[in-house]
């Protein structure tokens, strides 16, 4: 018997302040506690919601944020692309940077 269940994304601790997230200031409450993703606001469930980490928020206060897992696939490949600007040892030889590996591999891993 096959399942259609989707395999939980497991973000590695590094790489989460790499992934874009959209403006804290201005995040709903429902966002900011983490029971909507935090990009596109859907409601994920317990067994497929990606746990972004606590963040501190510009008002002082702590923000539990969660993504589904779509939208966080989505940010790792555009933090992935976006790397390579930032990093001086992908300028020199990307193949050798363990980052972007890891930023690509989280973003192709349930394409």
């Amino acid at each position: 018997m096959t399942t259609d269940a989707p395999t939980l994304v497991d973000v590695p601790t590094h790489l989460l302040p790499l992934l874009p997230l959209p403006h804290l200031d201005a995040m709903p409450d429902a966002r900011a506690r983490g029971a909507e993703c935090v990009w596109g606001g859907e409601a994920p469930s317990t067994a497929t919601a990606v746990d972004l980490g606590e963040r501190p928020s510009p008002h002082g206060m702590t923000l539990f944020l969660r993504g589904c897992q779509p939208c966080t696939l989505r940010a790792a490949l555009d933090a992935h692309r976006a790397h390579p600007g930032l990093c001086e040892q992908c300028t020199d030889d990307p193949t050798l940077c363990e980052i972007r590996r890891a930023l690509r591999a989280l973003a192709l891993e349930h394409q």
